[in-house]
Parts: C-alpha cells; structure tokens; sequence
C-alpha cells in the first residue's frame, strides 16, 4: 500500500471510529457474575462454579457479544441543530432535510478494549442524520448493519434499528412549522433556485400549500413534505444500536427488533428492556471456534417466553471464517453473472461503488463480496454505508469498497467515472471499468453456483445463467459474456449440444418451460442414428444429485404411455427405444408437460430456521469460490522466491524484493486466462499471501487463513498427483460436504447454553409512551442478576 494510501484509509478510520481515548470504568472479566450458563451435551451434571470459571478465564475481549448499547436521536436540551456535515440543505424542505442527532445514552460508560465513539457511532447508526417525518411517510422500523476500519486493520461492526417516535413537544413542533414557513415565503419569492419540487405549470396543485404552488408531477412525494401544524403528527428518528466485535447479524437485527416490539405500551406481563440489555451485554457469550452455544432473545410480543437461537463458529483450522450475512441474498440481489462480474472487480482492486436505498443491502453486498474473495483480504478502503460527512472520501485516489444511498446526491454524479465499479442494487445494474478481463472457466464457475442455488431453490435472475451438464457449462450468454473463460462455452445451442434427438423433438426442445422440466437429464443418442431406432440413454445430472428421482417417474409415465418400449433398467441409467412416430414423441413430451406433477409451492421457513439454512448455502457457495482459488493458484508455491536472509533484513528490504515468479507462472497458464491473472498478481491482496506465506517460515503461528488454503491446495495435489502445475479442465467443488458436516454437529449438539433473560429491576415502569433512557446503575457494570449457584440448573 503506497504511502498515500496509507493516509487516506487513516483518515477515513479516524473519522469513522475514534480510537484516541482509552477511558476508565472498563468492564473487568472476573468476578462470578450472573452468566447463568449450561451445557447440555456435556456428559454428567456440570456444576454452577465449573461454568462460571469458564467465564472468568474467557478474555471477555474476545468473548462478549456485544460491547455497547446505544440509544442516538433527538437531544431535547440543545433543540434542533442543523447537520454541518449533510452540505447546504436549505434548498430542501425542513423536512427533507438533517439535523444533528446525538447519542442519548450509552451502556455500559465505557470498555477498555474498544473506547465509545461518540461521534462515529452516532454518525452510521443514523446516516441520513435525524430526520422528521408526518403521518403521510413510511415510519415502519428499519435495521441495518455497520461496520468501521479500525487503525490496526480490524473490523468492528454495529447493527441498529431506525423507528420514528411523535413529537409531542411544542418547541420542537413549533420550530418545525416555523422553518417550514419561511422556506415556502423564500419559494414563493423566487428567492430559491431549488425546492421540494420544481413549480411546473402543467403540474397538478397541492391543496397543503399557497394557491400558486404547483407540485411537479415527477416528484409525487412533495406533499409527504409539507407539516400542516393543525392536523399532521410529527415523527422524529431514534435508533437503538449493539456495538460487536463478531457480525452475528441476525442474532443482532432479532434482539433489536423484538427489543423494540417488547416496549410496555400498555401494562401487562413482561420482562424489564434493561433485563433484556443486560442479558445480552453481560450473559451472553461467543461460542469458541469449533463450538455452539444456545441464546435467548426477546420475544415478539412482550408477554411470549424468550426465543432460543444457535449461533456457532467454524473451527479456523478446516473451514471456512464465520459469514452470518446471507449469500442467498447477494445473489438474489444481482444474479449470478453481476456477482462474477463485481468479483472480478474486487479482485483486481478497482474502485468499487454500490448505490441502493436501502442501507442492509450496500451492507449485505458489501460484507458478502469481501468474504468470496478468501483466502485474500481486502486491504484498501471499506464502507459498505459512506455517511454524508465522509463523500469527500469519493475522490481518493485508491482502491476503495464503498456504499452510497440512493438519495445523495454524489450516487449519481460519480456513476459516470470510467475507472470505476458501479453497481445499482436496486436496479440490478453493474457498470463495469473499461478493458475488464474475462474471470477465468467464467461459464463453467456460473453454471457450478447455478446448481447450487437451484439445490436450496434461491429465488433469482435466470436469464443470464448457463447451464451444467454433466459438469461442464454451456448455454448462451447476453450481455457481453464472452466464451474465452469456459472450457464448455458455446452458442445458444450448446445448452443441448449433447443431445441428438428425434426430429420431432426439435419444437420441444426450442420450448424452455418444456426443457425445463426435463433438464434433470442428459439425453445422448445410440444405436443405428435413426430417428425411429435410436436408444435413449438417460443419464443423472451431477449437478443435481438430489433429483435423480425425477429420471424413472418420466421413463415411467412414458412407457405407460406408449412411448417407451423395453423394460427398466436401473435407477440412473435405464435404457429404452422411443415410439418410432416423431409427431408421437412430441405429443408425449406434451403429455408429460400436461400430467407430470408440479412441484409443490415451497414452504416458508420460519426466520430462524431460515437463518440455518442460509448458514448452509453460505458454506456451500463459498466452498465453491475457494475452490476456484485453489484449482487457479495450486502450483503457487513453486514459483515463491524464499529469501536467504533474515527475517528482519527481509522485512526492512521486502519492498525492493521479487516475492513470486509472476512470468514463469503465468506460462503455465492457459493463455485466455493470463488478461485476468497478469493483472491479479500485481494486486496488494495477493502481494499479501505471499507475505504470508514466507513470514510463515519463521511464525510459529503462520496466518490462519494461509494455513486453510494450503490444506486444501494439498487436498487437491493428493488427488491429482504432486506433479500437477496446471488445471487442464474445470473441475468442481467436492469439499463442501465436510465442512457441511461440522455445521450440522454443532447445531445438533450445543456446547453451552445461556439461561434466558430474567427480571433485574425490583421496579418496572408499567408502560412507555416512547423508547426509554435506561437504568445506568444495572447497565454500567457487570451485576448480579442471579447470582446464587442454586438459581441456575443444567439444561437436560
């Protein structure tokens, strides 16, 4: 990383998350507080004291699930204060415009291994700034993630729920109505060059506004902007807010929205929102890599008992790092060939730009894209959610991951930059750098991700997808997707290039749903070549393992049909002859088109179970992209110069060393692949591993991630021999049902578990009007909600 580089990324983490100040009141690990916590799969009864020194030897660092509480909106005592960093807002209507939010309180005061940043935190839980709103806006709650860059390269992440609460304070209604006032007097006086909408004459009139005022028709929301004090409600935002060293997001957006379901709004049964706070800042612990450990949240309503969530961590040592943002999502989102494509961009460090309008989806892109690229990191600059104060970060010169909601302003003016990775979530739209390369087996590895998608039945963009056959892809694709990455491409045609059927069967095959229907199979043509006389050979597709039931069902109807003549032969390779009438086959493909059954509609899963199984594909999907990186770069090792120094003088002198034999590797390589390689291997991501991987000679703990990779690497090696340099063909991922086997043991058998939240106030207020400041006294430090070893018994 050049030294302009290192400035910038240093001042963007300076101004995202302050780390200056170390603070006092830091919350210690000790002390046989009240994690209530049990182990249900241990054998025997293990005692009260045993799981609180499990406690106390965890570094609660490293062990606590979250690290703050906060609470950021509208401060009473200092009144409406414009936002300095939100830029020249006055052309807007008072209520499209920013306001100064603060931090209304934060438990605990402080913790000493990551000190409260007032102003960084506060600044992403509300990006848009505070914001008033009236009956007439969508006020529904909104959770998003977060994440900042921390000086020493380490991620924090924070998650926080937006809900809007009525202002029932005058002043504040008053100021609001008294802005409104004047800007509709400046309007009015041409002494704006912009407004809430421009004055159009063929515009349609707003009755909330002066008689001459028209709205502009392209602007339907304009009258959402007017306050009417006598008959509008005002709403101002709050966020409720966890600050985390690991990103379990979904444990996170749980606790927080049914957090907030759980406000007394009337008396009733429930628990305290400080019992529940407690829990999760004090009870509540990481599992250890290679273990799981039960949780309770709050419920949806507040009188229902606590829900019970897993949340495990892979062991570093055989898989993959812990991804809790969804995958099925990212590709939901974009589709397949937009994911590949923003990939590539990634990889070769382009300046990468996302735009959505809604700040979970730049997260969820953001986070999701950068967790593909392992056994590489990403070493530049990274916001997935850019506040407004920081859009002049747009303008460096560096490699950057950043997020940009749809309503600034800088989202639209920078979409234009050449040099730059644009994507439009929303739109599913990716503008791509001029003279990108083709990633390389870009077909095959399309069609791979396609199969497993189809496997959990990911709801999708499908136009772009190739097709797998028999582990190979081939298919057509628009929009300028090239053949030069894929060992099967091919024209519209080569879908079905395998398949040599009857003449009557032409028609069929140029119908998609039809083909649809009875892609579970590969037909390939035998015998005499003759349409009457052929032999069909039904052979299962290796992609889709788990439908192979599908091949006897159509043989089957078929042969009760007429169609088929011969007996069955066994499950995945039954050999029959076809009617030898051409118009008869077609008529019986429209048979089974008609009488085949359809595929039930698929259940819904509740959002815990849907959490699991996206845990699922996320490993499957990501096995399949290391798996890429390991087929590409299995021979690294031969070509890494090992210096004949020390450790020290090559680290004083690395700079001016060739680390990798970058051309001798590159002829080794296929030569449609060497445009996307020759550029990868000038990149800091893979300057980095060869770092490691020399630095390794000399740790006695090397880079866990390096380690994982050179395991596979040898996995593949064993497989194909040591002499192996270069892949001849594609071959897909055939690992992911191990690692799959260690999620399913962990989530089967839990290793800890934490009691459910309990009441620590001796007095609960009964109700709420809005969400409360809490009590510092039982939030602030560590207490003892339970303490007595007789209030705790071990799960059965």
């Amino acid at each position: 990383m050049t030294t302009r580089e290192n400035v910038v990324t240093s001042r963007l983490s300076k101004l995202m998350l302050n780390n200056a100040a170390s603070g006092s009141g830091g919350v210690g690990g000790g002390g046989g507080g009240s994690a209530a916590l049990q182990s249900p799969t241990s054998p025997g009864e293990q005692s009260q004291s045993e799981l609180n020194q499990l406690k106390r030897d965890a570094d609660p660092q490293f062990s606590r699930f979250a690290d703050y509480f906060v609470i950021c909106g509208l401060d009473l005592d200092t009144g409406l204060e414009p936002d300095r960093f939100a830029g020249d807002n006055l052309h807007c209507s008072p209520l499209d415009r920013a306001y100064k939010s603060k931090p209304l309180a934060h438990y605990p005061e402080n913790v000493a291994w990551n000190p409260f940043d007032a102003h960084g935190i506060c600044m992403l839980s509300l990006p848009q700034g505070l914001r008033f709103r009236t009956q007439k806006h969508n006020i529904e709650p909104r959770f998003h993630s977060f994440a900042t860059t921390r000086e020493d390269g380490k991620r924090c992440y924070g998650f926080s729920l937006v809900f809007y609460e009525e202002i029932r304070n005058r002043n504040i209604c008053g100021a609001i109505h008294t802005l409104q006032s004047m800007f509709i007097t400046e309007l009015s006086n041409g002494q704006q060059t912009h407004s809430l909408t421009r004055v159009k004459q063929d515009g349609p009139v707003s009755r909330s506004l002066p008689r001459h005022f028209k709205v502009a028709g392209q602007a339907p929301q304009s009258a959402q902007s007017y306050y009417d004090i006598n008959k509008d409600k005002l709403y101002v935002a709050k966020s409720i807010s966890l600050i985390c060293q690991a990103p379990y997001a979904f444990a996170a957006q749980m606790f927080l929205k049914n957090l907030y379901r759980c406000l007394p709004r009337q008396p009733g049964a429930g628990i305290s929102l400080e019992s529940y706070v407690y829990n999760i800042l004090y009870e509540v612990m990481l599992p250890q890599p290679g273990k799981s450990i039960r949780v309770y949240l709050p419920p949806t309503e507040p009188h229902l008992p606590a829900i019970a969530l897993i949340l495990q961590r892979p062991l570093l040592a055989t898989e993959l790092p812990l991804l809790d943002f969804p995958l099925r999502l990212l590709f939901k989102y974009l589709g397949v060939e937009c994911v590949i494509q923003l990939l590539t961009c990634v990889l070769l460090e382009n300046q990468v730009l996302l735009r959505s309008t809604d700040y979970q989806r730049l997260m969820i892109v953001g986070e999701c894209i950068t967790s593909l690229l392992f056994p590489f990191v990403w070493p530049h600059v990274y916001a997935p959610i850019l506040p407004a104060a920081l859009h002049h970060f747009l303008d460096a010169p560096v490699p950057f991951v950043m997020g940009l909601h749809a309503e600034c302003e800088a989202a639209h003016k920078i979409g234009s930059e050449a040099a730059l990775c644009f994507v439009d979530i929303d739109k599913k739209h990716i503008q791509l750098p001029e003279e990108l390369p083709v990633f390389p087996h870009k077909l095959d590895f399309m069609a791979e991700i396609g199969s497993v998608l189809d496997k959990f039945e990911v709801e999708r963009d499908r136009d772009q997808e190739p097709s797998l056959r028999n582990g190979r892809a081939s298919g057509g694709l628009g929009g300028g997707v090239g053949s030069a990455g894929s060992s099967g491409g091919g024209g519209p045609d080569a879908m079905i290039s395998s398949c040599t059927l009857p003449t009557g069967l032409q028609a069929a095959r140029r119908s998609k749903e039809r083909f649809q229907q009875l892609q579970e199979t590969v037909y390939t043509l035998s015998g005499s070549g003759s349409p009457g006389g052929g032999v069909v050979d039904y052979q299962p597709l290796i992609a889709h393992p788990s439908r192979i039931d599908h091949v006897p069902r159509i043989a089957d109807f078929l042969r009760r049909k007429g169609g088929i003549r011969g007996t069955a032969s066994p499950v995945g390779s039954p050999t029959v002859s076809l009617s030898s009438s051409p118009v008869g086959i077609y008529q019986d493909v429209d048979a089974v088109d008609a009488t085949m059954p359809r595929r039930a509609e698929k259940q819904k899963l509740n959002p815990v179970d849907q959490y699991y199984q996206d845990l699922r594909i996320n490993n499957s999907l990501r096995e399949i992209f290391l798996n890429r990186f390991v087929h590409m770069f299995h021979a690294y090792e031969y070509f890494v110069i090992y210096p004949n120094q020390a450790r020290d003088d090559w680290i004083s002198n690395r700079e001016t060393l060739q680390n990798f034999d970058k051309s001798s590797f590159l002829s080794d390589q296929p030569e449609h692949h060497r445009a996307f390689l020759s550029r990868f291997l000038e990149s800091q991501m893979f300057a980095t591993l060869i770092d490691n991987k020399i630095l390794a000679m000399w740790e006695p703990q090397p880079d866990e991630q390096l380690l994982l990779f050179d395991q596979r690497v040898k996995l593949l090696r064993r497989r194909h021999g040591e002499n192996m340099i270069a892949a001849s063909s594609y071959e897909p991922c055939v690992v992911s049902q191990d690692s799959q086997q260690g999620f399913e043991k962990r989530l089967n058998c839990i290793d800890i578990e934490v009691t459910p939240p309990s009441e620590i106030l001796s007095n609960r207020a009964a109700y709420f009007r809005s969400f409360p400041l809490l009590e510092k006294g039982v939030l602030n430090q560590e207490c003892a909600s339970s303490s007595s070893p007789a209030d705790h018994h071990p799960a059965p």
